[in-house]
């Protein structure tokens, strides 16, 4: 790079730090003013015997005075469903084998900052319709039965039942089997009544919120919402809430955060309101010990009328669980769309295939470095794939540079009709069989790649608490080994940042001096792009310079390619030879002061030339 360039670059660099460092400070504010927000509005009551993971549950105020929370573990081979008295659901679920971004000790935990417990019946507003305590009507290994009523008059039984281990997803699914039984002498309108189905929080302090979203299928068609919709934007305003009727009939609903994700599945299908409440919560130590948006979800009942008498069965599927790729598209309707990849799924979907095939290959006794390997071997399998391309480009690229000589004189011989120099330009390229955009090849085909595996990598909760090389505790976050100045020291991102310098110095230089400027800025804008993202992603990104490197250096070694003419064989004309035909036509007839005609179709006449309009 010339003075300028390195200039420039410095200044870049500069801002980054500057912007890592506000960005820092803003984040300061604004969880102070949410923790006394939270502090003003959120009737705090913890749960009696809860450990350091507890947070603030919103629970009915008559709690305090009808009885004492008590829980009762559903255990499967990697979840703990810890069931309450209190509504008769699921207060939280612990994932056995996930531990905490801060705190290995203690495991991750999912819907313990709901409003309610999985399964309470509240009203379309949300409040708790439940009295609230149930009585523990029936005990096992395999499942727990409430028995308790609404303050509308139903009678309830809420059965949860472990499935079969033979089933799909069965270690993060219970079945509630729901009945109620109308007490009254009325009738009573089952769809004025919902069921929560459950809520998500951040899991650290990072988090993206795009990563927090709520999520419906309805008649086969999945749908979803981040917590940004509760934020508003330029083009919108925050809203309250998420209250929606879903006329074809809800197959699923839920909510996620960026690694784990609730579902509850209907047994029957059937017309519904779906609804999703944002509510500000302070998250315990174990997520940060910062305040956020947790977002609640709930689920009406059918829009019946439950006459005197008369008994309702309901049975829903509810899954709690982490977001695995496989795991879910292994369940049935459609769960798979919860993954939410995008525009790249199939990419996405194969990446994540093929990666988890890679780590059970390094995956043998005593390798804890498995999934790092496999990132860097997946890398190496995608750019083996691309390597003729490379070539390729390599080759157009040396091509490019040996024209730079004959194009600078064309510039110097027309510096004043610029019409004329990509005439000739054209006519060079034409001339010498040279492709100006084969150069463009591979980035164009790396591009999906690499956001299938950005998309990819966001959802990948297989990488969480993987090390890698030493410094690396966790692939799913940022590889961060100090603090200066309250900037962290992330390694992985400056490593990719190096390398991408040394790819581009050894990449054979074309174009002129600014689009050769806005190339060296690459490194810079994905440097800051990269910098507090998983550190799976610099990781496959310095892999890719490394092989790239290796890759340029043995081409290096390779004879230089020939700048010859090219000889004129009869027969189709190319796409360059058809662009500098149509540019000389175009000179010719600017030329003449006339404008070209669009050739006639094929059997069609030519138009007859306007002619002068005049006036009436």
């Amino acid at each position: 790079m010339d003075r300028k360039a390195w200039i420039v670059v410095s200044i870049c660099s500069v801002l980054l730090v500057l912007n890592i460092w506000i960005n820092g400070k803003n984040n300061e504010a604004r969880r102070k003013a949410e923790a006394e927000k939270v502090a003003q509005e959120t009737p705090a009551i913890i749960s009696e015997g809860a450990d350091s993971q507890a947070g603030l549950n919103v629970l009915p105020a008559e709690s305090q005075v009808e009885g004492k929370e008590e829980s009762v573990p559903l255990q499967t081979s990697k979840a703990i469903f810890s069931l309450s008295n209190l509504e008769g659901g699921i207060a939280s679920t612990e994932f056995k084998e996930e531990v905490s971004v801060y705190d290995p000790a203690l495991n991750v935990q999912m819907n313990d900052q709901g409003l309610h417990r999985i399964g309470a019946l509240t009203t379309l507003a949300g409040e708790s319709l439940d009295k609230p305590f149930y009585e523990v009507n029936k005990v096992s290994e395999n499942s727990v039965t409430y028995l308790g009523g609404t303050k509308n008059g139903l009678l309830v039984s809420k059965k949860w039942s472990k499935v079969s281990s033979e089933e799909k997803g069965s270690d993060y699914r219970l079945q509630l089997t729901l009945k109620v039984e109308n007490t009254t002498k009325t009738s009573i309108r089952l769809g004025k009544m919902a069921i929560f189905t459950g809520s998500s929080a951040p899991l650290y302090e990072d988090e993206r919120p795009n990563y927090q979203n709520f999520y419906w299928q309805e008649k086969g068609e999945f749908d979803y919402e981040d917590v940004t919709y509760f934020k508003g934007g330029f083009f919108s305003k925050a809203k309250s809430e998420y209250n929606e009727v879903k006329p074809d009939g809800i197959d699923f609903a839920g909510v996620e955060n960026q690694f784990f994700a609730t579902i509850v599945d209907p047994a029957e299908s059937y017309v519904a309101t779906f609804r999703a409440l944002p509510k500000v919560v302070q998250l315990p130590a174990s997520r940060g010990n910062f305040s956020s948006q947790a977002i609640n979800t709930f689920l009406t009942l059918p829009d019946e009328m439950l006459d005197a008498g008369e008994t309702k069965k309901l049975v829903f599927d509810v899954f709690v669980g982490p977001k695995e790729n496989s795991l879910l598209r292994s369940l049935e309707g459609g769960k798979g769309e919860v993954m939410n990849y995008g525009f790249f799924s199939p990419i996405s979907r194969l990446l994540n295939w093929t990666l988890n095939k890679l780590a059970n290959l390094f995956g043998t006794p005593g390798n804890s470095w498995a999934w790092g390997w496999a990132v860097v071997a997946l890398t190496i399998i995608i750019r083996f794939i691309m390597w003729p391309l490379h070539a390729k480009s390599t080759r157009t690229m040396k091509r490019m540079s040996k024209l730079q000589p004959k194009m600078a004189a064309l510039k110097e011989k027309y510096p004043d009709d610029p019409n004329k120099m990509n005439q000739e330009m054209m006519k060079l390229y034409k001339e010498f069989g040279v492709n100006p955009m084969g150069g463009c090849v591979p980035m164009l085909f790396q591009i999906p790649v690499f956001f299938g595996f950005f998309t990819m990598l966001q959802y990948a909760v297989e990488l969480r608490n993987q090390p890698f090389l030493g410094w690396v505790s966790d692939l799913s976050q940022p590889d961060t080994v100090a603090h200066v100045a309250g900037i962290p020291i992330n390694v992985l991102p400056i490593l990719m940042a190096i390398t991408m310098v040394l790819q581009m110095r050894m990449t054979p230089q074309t174009g002129d001096k600014m689009q050769r400027r806005i190339f060296m800025f690459m490194p810079v804008i994905f440097f800051f792009f990269c910098y507090n993202f998983a550190s799976a992603l610099a990781l496959y990104w310095t892999t890719q310079n490394i092989f790239s490197i290796a890759q340029t250096w043995l081409m290096q070694k390779m004879p230089e390619p020939e700048l010859k003419k090219k000889n004129k064989k009869p027969g189709k004309k190319t796409w360059m030879e058809k662009l500098a035909e149509k540019a000389e036509e175009a000179q010719k007839m600017q030329k003449q002061g006339k404008r070209p005609q669009p050739k006639p179709a094929e059997g069609e006449k030519p138009k007859k030339p306007r002619g002068p309009r005049t006036g009436g």
